[in-house]
């Protein structure tokens, strides 16, 4: 469980990303975080996982302060796909996966197991890069670079996993793809998944929660069929939706109005 109370983020000591938030992220569920641009959903989930600090408040993860855990300590709980991921070196694709095991290692010159080489590989074919794996990371498509850090994501073997816009990049086949696999670990393994999405739809489809964040504080939160309402989001979004029920599969379908059509 995740729990954080009265986190508050300044970004450069004047202007506040995040205003006294408290939540609380359940075991095993898919949480959804949403809200405009600058509302302070990606900061939010940087300092859920330790990579920002909070300037007051505090978070607990499975009931220890994260800011008392170490780097390694928090990987070995939080697997993260950031919004921008960066390499400084060309890596093979398998290489770059390969780092996904660091967390479990136990030396500075870590041994490789039969279990890191069925992790990499099992994260390789969930994410269909197994064909790819004597590529340079540099030398593929943007999309296909995305699902190389996914793969790494899940050869990591956290309880959490933690995605900043994950189907950035990826064309709709790999992002339904990539996100049933998501859903899939969550039924089968109880991972808890907290993911950033600006596409409504696909967070109705998987979320099983939603937390709607505006200027730095929470909006709106609650189970995703509650929180999908046109009045609910036009008060978050300040544009107009339709929210129809799609009886295939019992989610909401979200139709963005437009303003000069």
């Amino acid at each position: 469980m995740i729990k954080c109370q009265d986190i508050s983020y300044s970004y450069d000591g004047i202007h506040t990303d995040l205003d006294e938030l408290s939540y609380s992220i359940n075991q095993g569920e898919w949480l959804g975080i949403i809200g405009p641009n600058g509302s302070g959903k990606s900061t939010f989930l940087n300092i859920l996982c330790g990579l920002f600090k909070p300037s007051k408040g505090n978070v607990m993860l499975d009931g220890e302060f994260v800011t008392n855990m170490s780097n390694k300590q928090i990987a070995k709980k939080i697997a993260v796909l950031s919004q921008q991921n960066s390499y400084t070196y060309s890596y093979e694709v398998k290489e770059t996966v390969k780092l996904g095991r660091l967390a479990h290692s136990n030396s500075f010159f870590p041994s490789w197991s039969t279990i890191d080489e069925t992790a990499v590989n099992n994260a390789m074919m969930m994410t269909g890069t197994e064909k790819m794996e004597k590529s340079f990371i540099n030398e593929i498509s943007g999309g296909e670079r995305q699902r190389v850090f996914l793969a790494q994501c899940f050869a990591q073997e956290t309880p959490y996993i933690f995605l900043d816009e994950p189907s950035n990049h990826l064309d709709l086949m790999h992002t339904i793809k990539i996100l049933d696999v998501l859903k899939e670990l969550q039924k089968q393994e109880n991972k808890t998944i907290v993911t950033v999405f600006h596409d409504l739809n696909l967070a109705s489809l998987y979320c099983d929660r939603l937390l709607g964040l505006k200027d730095g504080k929470i909006y709106i939160e609650g189970n995703t069929d509650s929180v999908l309402s046109e009045d609910l989001l036009k008060g978050l979004y300040d544009t107009s939706f339709q929210i129809l029920d799609n009886p295939e599969t019992n989610k909401k379908v979200i139709i963005y109005k437009s303003n000069v059509l």
